[in-house]
């Protein structure tokens, strides 16, 4: 079955899982690797989720390139499950993407219910002890952020 409404252009079921591209370029010098779920990129943008969320994890041990290193690569995995486990239940969020470089990484949702980001946030926080974690939260109902990582 088409993952998407032919009508509406909007997916049938949330959260779509990929497919994922990996694409590698350069910020400032320093290596950036970026995971996209390619699977919302035929519908622009979703209806109701108009908050872009950014999740950063700033990097504990960066090598010289501005990326983790395997251990700390390993622990940043643990991390992500976290994460999206909070931020997508209920479909609340939808993970869109996954930045790495200049040492952090940074997960980017979109969101229908921002308020319900910062609670989940705030209990992921008291719970990570591996890392800090910090939250942004801003206006993108066209999903502009999506659209420049696409």
């Amino acid at each position: 079955m088409w993952p998407f409404n032919k009508k509406t252009g909007q997916p049938r079921q949330l959260p779509i899982d990929g497919p994922w591209s990996v694409g590698e370029g350069e910020h400032e010098g320093k290596t950036l690797i970026v995971r996209c779920n390619n699977g919302y990129r035929d519908c622009g943008s979703v209806a109701g989720y108009e908050h872009q969320v950014g999740v950063a994890v700033p990097l504990r041990a960066p090598d010289p390139t501005g990326l983790p290193g395997p251990e700390e690569d390993a622990q940043l995995g643990d991390l992500e499950d976290s994460i999206c486990t909070s931020l997508e239940a209920q479909a609340d969020s939808l993970l869109v993407a996954i930045i790495t470089g200049s040492g952090m990484r940074e997960f980017v949702f979109y969101t229908r219910a921002p308020d319900t980001v910062r609670q989940r946030f705030e209990l992921l926080r008291a719970s990570i002890t591996s890392h800090e974690i910090q939250l942004m939260i801003q206006p993108d109902k066209d999903w502009r952020v999506y659209a420049q990582l696409v």
